[in-house]
Parts: structure tokens; C-alpha cells; sequence
């Protein structure tokens, strides 16, 4: 997990210093063949001042050796429950399949990336931190109210997120296919402190709290027991709001997007 935070630092150092040009491609996954991208607004590209040129996922698979074909599956609003309940999953699964099976190895899937969960806690935070309900850190951790709701966020995200890795595992019965899951940024982080607060504590959880773990805990644990690769985005943002969220307060603005691609790309093998 520490050499594709290093690399992508790296790439932060060298862009402040006038030397930000595009670096070599990875080296491992490379074309012909299809990278899908599994997940929410972060896939779709919401906030990038040019979707389908600066979001992540369009800047990955442009740096992507060889010739690949996109198939974008994210949809701005799903939820980890949505990823399956909208076809999402399904739809990745019949293709991962159904192009190894025939017999044409290059439209093969190589390269698949998930970001999910960010809605499941945006919804706690539209209709209930907003609202005044869940507000202060130490009031939110005391009301059964807001504690209950972040409890069934994360162990829904959890659950989602092990059957969907575990379906597109099943799904490479070869091996061949590198699946790359993202933890989440905090986009409040060095902002308002009582929200960066509490969005501190459903990433990351806080020791001696009823959520010792946040969802980034969970995202990290189940990379770890699956086997899958993981990019961990959450130090990349840390105390830089300002610099990488896009006018809305939630999504990466083309800076933000840029930091995010360059992290998948130094974790593809």
C-alpha cells in the first residue's frame, strides 16, 4: 500500500515544481483488451471541468499501454446497494465472462476499477448532519439517532462491497484480471471542522468511539482478504480541499481527479 502513495506524492512534488509532464505508462496490464470502471460520480466524472477527458477514469485509460476499450459503468447517486441493484455489477460480470469465453483474447477485460460507498455516507450527511440532526462530533456519538445511521451505512457498504469483489472474482476464473478498489477522500478535509470531523470519523473511524473503524478501514481489511489491489486516495486529499474539490464542496475538481488517476495508474501491475 505504501509504494502507490509514494509514487503518487512523487507525481504531486514533481507538477509543484514545473516538471508535472505525463510519466511513463504502467507496466503489466496493457492492451488490446478492456478496463470497466465500477462505481458512483467519482467514475462518472462528476466535477472535472470536461467529463470523458479529465476524470480519473478517462485519464487512466488514456495512459493505459496499448489499445484499450472503456466500458465507464459508474452512475452518479448509486449507492454500494445500487452497484448490484442497478445492473451495474451484473453487466461487468457478463463481460469479464463472456469475452474470455470467446476465444478472442483481444477484447479480454485486463483492468477493472471499483469506487463505492461515498452516496451510502452522503446520505447521512444531506439528511441528517445538514439538517442539524447528527451536527458536533460528540453530540452526533451520543445520539442513538446518527449512530444507528452510520452503523447501518458501513455494514451495508461492507456487505456490498465483499459480494461484489467476490462476484468479479468469480467471474476471472483465469486470474487475469486486476481489480483495483479506491478508499474515499474526506472533501470537507480542511474546511469547517465540525463536518471534516465527522467525515473523519465515517472514513476513518476514531479509537475509544462506538466506530473504532471507518469505511476506508473496511475497504482496506477486504482488499487485504481478497487479494485485490488496493489505492488508498484518502491521504491524497488530507488538508486539501481547497486545492483539489470542485465548486460543489463534494467531487474532485481536474487537480483532484489528476492526484486519483495517477495513484490507480502506479498500482497497475
Amino acid at each position: 500500500m505504501r509504494r502507490p502513495l509514494v509514487a503518487a506524492l512523487l507525481a504531486l512534488v514533481l507538477a509543484a515544481c514545473g516538471r508535472g509532464g505525463e510519466s511513463a505508462p504502467p507496466e503489466g496490464v496493457s492492451g488490446p483488451g478492456a478496463y470497466i470502471a465500477l462505481g458512483d460520480s467519482l467514475s462518472e466524472g462528476i466535477g472535472a471541468s470536461a467529463r470523458e477527458q479529465s476524470d480519473f477514469v478517462s485519464l487512466v485509460a488514456d495512459r493505459l499501454p496499448g489499445e484499450f476499450e472503456l466500458l465507464n459503468l459508474g452512475e452518479s447517486g448509486d449507492t454500494s446497494f445500487d452497484l448490484s441493484g442497478h445492473g451495474h455489477l451484473e453487466q461487468a460480470v457478463d463481460e469479464i465472462e463472456s469475452r474470455r469465453e470467446d476465444d478472442d483474447p483481444d477484447n479480454d477485460v485486463k483492468l477493472v476499477t471499483l469506487e463505492i460507498g461515498g452516496n451510502d455516507l452522503l446520505d447521512i450527511y444531506f439528511s441528517r448532519v445538514l439538517t442539524g440532526a447528527c451536527l458536533a462530533l460528540e453530540g452526533s456519538l451520543a445520539a442513538p439517532e446518527c449512530v444507528n445511521a452510520l452503523r447501518d451505512a458501513l455494514d451495508g457498504s461492507s456487505l456490498n462491497l465483499a459480494a461484489a469483489i467476490e462476484a468479479l472474482q468469480e467471474a476471472d476464473a483465469d486470474g487475469d484480471v486486476q481489480i483495483i478498489v479506491m478508499t474515499l477522500y474526506n472533501p470537507f478535509s480542511g474546511g469547517l471542522k465540525t463536518i471534516s470531523e465527522l467525515a473523519d470519523l465515517a472514513l476513518e473511524g476514531k479509537k475509544g468511539t462506538s466506530f473504532p473503524e471507518g469505511l476506508n478501514d473496511i475497504i482496506r481489511e477486504e482488499a487485504a482478504k481478497s487479494g485485490v489491489t488496493l489505492v488508498d486516495w484518502y491521504p491524497l486529499f488530507e488538508g486539501k480541499a481547497t486545492e483539489y474539490i470542485a465548486f460543489d464542496r463534494i467531487h474532485p475538481n481536474d487537480d483532484g481527479y489528476r492526484v486519483m488517476a495517477e495513484a490507480v495508474l502506479d498500482a497497475v501491475r
